[in-house]
């Protein structure tokens, strides 16, 4: 039999046929800038350089392994033919295991019933847009914050960015929010924060919490505006540092909240693809049907091994101990680190690590042979061999020299060296 060789049987120019077949909402759709710095840095590592990869928002399982006893349940479960279909908002033990560790761990009792499973977190972000959202409905988020415009875009909707300050641990204040609520159908808030590894003080996400009580009562034909709560990394906070759920601080905002969470960061199980909504009961078999029809469903055997862990706090607790420990230490040497720099009279700054796997990190370059945060991080990247990723891949406009730093793929003894050369670098510039 011949071989058909199908390129010779496609359009020469595949960007233009590929914007003439797709809806004009995909063709203007963007890759993720994130991503692409990460394809760039990945290069040149491929090519023999000596790169510290503080880009990308994952875990190098030699310095982050998954809990022992979950992957040993994932094999369980493979071996003992776990591989059907599961239900489309998650098994019944899982959703049982994520509504006792929210009533044991953050005091707050939803019924397995306002739980809805998903593979990892996007899809059930995805859905919490899709149900909620219409083209042209006016839509929320602060800046810096992770890629919800993306959502935005395919929704269609009149999204408004709101730019935050370091003043204000780049969340925003009561006041912004106020001022955004009237006529707004979604509020979307992210903590700990991604990128800025910085957590939301518990006055402020009570004040919010009031303002969309409040603007939700004022409202009477018209649907309420809605909370989206992304906390998938809200086990992963500093000794002294509580996360809290808007719903803990002010019961009556209960209806309108949804959270997001997973397992791919507090667990470093990224790959396995685990994640939930924690949801007013009477948006969950809505949400399921959407995760249903898109077919976005965790494997079961994860599923089944994520509801054992979960079901074992002692074991949560022992790993998370570990796992913090590990996050904390290379976030603090970073931290230290930057601000012995600082104290040295280089222009750098940093906001001390309160969660996640992130810190911000300030290098005040601009004006002073730079003009962008993208020419800072191209410079950093060549000259200190640091890869590190501009607020503006999370759609902040200010060119004002804040970047994301990651540790999760990273060991201490490559931060030392990580450190040695930015400090030259900057030094070499001033």
């Amino acid at each position: 039999m011949s071989t058909i060789d199908i390129l010779n049987h496609m359009p020469t120019d595949s960007s233009r046929a590929a914007e003439r077949t797709v809806t004009p909402t995909m063709a203007g759709m963007q890759g993720s800038k994130i991503l692409g710095i990460a394809t760039q840095v990945r290069q040149l590592i491929s090519q023999g350089q000596e790169i510290c990869n503080l880009t990308v928002g994952d875990f190098r399982p030699s310095q982050f392994p998954v809990p022992s006893t979950l992957s040993e349940q994932v094999i369980r479960a493979y071996q003992e033919s776990q591989t059907n279909y599961p239900p489309a908002d998650g098994i019944a033990e899982l959703k049982a295991a994520v509504a006792g560790m929210y009533e044991r761990d953050l005091g707050l009792s939803y019924p397995s019933s306002a739980v809805c499973v998903g593979s990892g977190a996007r899809p059930p972000l995805y859905a919490t847009w899709r149900l909620l959202v219409r083209p042209g409905d006016r839509t929320v988020s602060f800046l810096p914050m992770w890629n919800v415009g993306y959502y935005a875009h395919l929704l269609q909707s009149d999204h408004q960015f709101i730019s935050t300050s370091a003043e204000n641990n780049f969340f925003p204040t009561v006041e912004q929010v106020e001022r955004a609520l009237p006529g707004t159908r979604l509020v979307a808030i992210n903590s700990p924060l991604n990128p800025t590894g910085t957590v939301i003080g518990d006055d402020v996400l009570r004040g919010i919490a009031e303002a969309i009580v409040a603007e939700n009562r004022r409202r009477v034909s018209e649907p309420p505006v809605m909370l989206l709560f992304d906390q998938v990394y809200w086990m992963l906070t500093a000794d002294g540092v509580t996360h809290k759920s808007p719903v803990q601080l002010v019961p009556e905002v209960a209806p309108y909240v949804i959270h997001i969470d997973a397992i791919s960061k507090c667990f470093a199980a990224t790959g396995l693809r685990v994640g939930w909504a924690v949801l007013p009961p009477y948006l969950q078999p809505k949400m399921r049907a959407l995760i249903g029809h898109m077919g976005a469903w965790a494997a079961r055997p994860e599923q089944q091994a994520t509801a054992w862990l979960l079901s074992h706090p002692e074991l949560v607790s022992s790993y998370m101990s570990e796992m913090k420990g590990r996050v904390m230490s290379r976030l603090n040497l970073l931290y230290n680190g930057i601000m012995s720099m600082k104290e040295a009279g280089l222009p750098v700054d940093a906001i001390s690590p309160q969660g996640a796997i992130y810190l911000s990190l300030r290098v005040d370059l601009i004006g002073r042979g730079f003009d962008s945060n993208e020419e800072i991080r191209q410079w950093l990247l060549q000259e200190a061999r640091v890869a590190v990723v501009p607020f503006q891949a999370f759609d902040l406009p200010e060119q004002n020299g804040w970047f994301r730093m990651s540790v999760g793929a990273v060991g201490l003894d490559e931060l030392d060296s990580a450190l040695a050369r930015m400090s030259a670098a900057i030094r070499s510039k001033i």
